[in-house]
C-alpha cells in the first residue's frame, strides 16, 4: 500500500489542497538526484506517476534498497528527525512530484494544532510500519531489501476505515495537479 494513503487517510480535505498550494509541482526527468545521502534535505516528497529508486552507499559500492512508485513518500525520516537523509532517492524514469518546503510544513504545523495531530499521526503509522516490516525481513535471515509494501491485512482498523477516502483524496490530488501541469504548459 502506498504511504500516502496513511496520510491523506489522517489528513482532511483542506489539508490536503493546503499541500497543493504550498508545494511545488514538477515533472522531472529520469535519472535526476532528488535526494543525496548525507546532504541536508529541504522538501518532503510526494511521488504522483512514476518511480524512483532509493540506495545507500555501502563499502564504496552503491546498493539499491528500495524502488517506490506512484504514492510514495519520501524524505519523511529526516523531516521527523531534523537529521542528514541515510539514502539517495533518484528517479528511474519522467516523474510527477509534489514537493512541500521543510519550512513551510514546519510553519503549518505550528500553527495548526489539528493539522499537527492529523499529520504526525499519518507518519508515525507508516514508519511503524517500516520497522514491522524491517524486523519481521531481517528475522528470516534474508539479504535486506526494504519492501515498502503493505498488505490490507496488516492495517489497523482506523486506517482500513479511511483506506477508500484516502484513494479517494490521492485520486482528486492527481487530477488536480495534472489540470494545473496543463494549463501552465499552455501558457
Amino acid at each position: 500500500m502506498q504511504k500516502v494513503l496513511f496520510l491523506f487517510g489522517e489528513l482532511n480535505d483542506d489539508d490536503i489542497d493546503w499541500l497543493i498550494t504550498a508545494g511545488n509541482i514538477a515533472r522531472v526527468q529520469p535519472n535526476k538526484a532528488l535526494i543525496q545521502e548525507n546532504q541536508p534535505l529541504e522538501n518532503l516528497y510526494i511521488l504522483l506517476e512514476g518511480s524512483v529508486s532509493v540506495s545507500i552507499l555501502a563499502v564504496d559500492q552503491v546498493r539499491e534498497i528500495a524502488v517506490l512508485n506512484n504514492g510514495e513518500i519520501f524524505g519523511e525520516l529526516s523531516f521527523m528527525d531534523n537529521r542528514l537523509p541515510t539514502a539517495s532517492v533518484e528517479t528511474l524514469e519522467e516523474c510527477l512530484i509534489l514537493s512541500i518546503p521543510r519550512q513551510q510544513i514546519s510553519n503549518r504545523l505550528q500553527q495548526d494544532i489539528g493539522f499537527s495531530a492529523r499529520f504526525y499521526r499519518a507518519i508515525a503509522t507508516f514508519l511503524a510500519n517500516r520497522l514491522r516490516n524491517t524486523v519481521s525481513t531481517l528475522g528470516q535471515d534474508k539479504d535486506f531489501v526494504f519492501n515498502q509494501s503493505i498488505s490490507v491485512d496488516e492495517l489497523p482498523d482506523s486506517a482500513l476505515e479511511n483506506f477508500e477516502l484516502a484513494s479517494t483524496r490521492f485520486d482528486w490530488l492527481l487530477r488536480r495537479v495534472k489540470s494545473q501541469t496543463m494549463l501552465k504548459q499552455k501558457s
